[in-house]
C-alpha cells in the first residue's frame, strides 16, 4: 500500500512541474544582445534593477536593454521573440524580457502590432483567436481588426 502512494506523489509532482513549465516563460538577461529599433525611451541609471523597475511602470515595454560601461537603459515597445531580425549581438549590452504584468501586444490601442502574424510571434503559438490592435504601416493609427490566430500560426 505505500508504494502506490509513493507512486501517485511521483506521479502529481512531475504532472505539476510539467503544468507549470507550459504556463511559465522564464527568461534571464542575455548578455551581449540587444533589441535594435523600438527603444521609445533612452536614460541613464544607476544599475540594471533601476531600467527593470522603469521597465514596469509603462504599460507598453515589453523588454529592455541595458549597457552595462555607459549605463544607459532603452525601454522597447516589442520583445525579441516579435521581433527576431532587429535582436543583435553587441557586447557592451543585455537585453531582458519583461516578465510581470506585461500586456500583451496588440491588448491595447497604445501597443498596437504590425500584423497578427507578430502577435503569434511575440506572445507565443497558444495565442487566442482574438481582437488585437493593428497598426500595418506604422503610422500610429491603430484599429481593432479580429485575427483568426489557426490561420495565423
Amino acid at each position: 500500500m505505500l508504494w502506490i502512494f509513493r507512486y501517485f506523489l511521483v506521479c502529481v509532482s512531475v504532472t505539476n512541474i510539467v503544468i507549470a513549465e507550459d504556463q511559465c516563460r522564464i527568461e534571464i538577461n542575455i548578455r551581449g544582445m540587444a533589441l535594435k529599433g523600438f527603444a521609445f525611451e533612452r536614460m541613464t541609471v544607476a544599475a540594471p534593477h533601476i531600467c527593470d523597475i522603469l521597465c514596469e511602470r509603462e504599460i507598453i515595454c515589453q523588454s529592455y536593454n541595458f549597457n552595462r560601461k555607459e549605463k544607459i537603459c532603452e525601454l522597447n515597445n516589442r520583445t525579441k521573440d516579435a521581433r527576431p531580425e532587429n535582436f543583435r549581438s553587441d557586447p557592451a549590452w543585455f537585453y531582458i524580457r519583461r516578465l510581470n504584468g506585461r500586456a500583451p501586444l496588440g491588448s491595447i490601442p497604445e501597443l498596437p502590432a504590425r500584423s497578427c502574424q507578430e502577435i503569434t510571434a511575440g506572445e507565443g503559438k497558444d495565442t487566442p483567436s482574438n481582437n488585437y490592435w493593428l497598426d500595418p504601416s506604422g503610422n500610429g493609427k491603430a484599429f481593432l481588426v479580429y485575427c483568426d490566430m489557426n490561420l495565423e500560426g
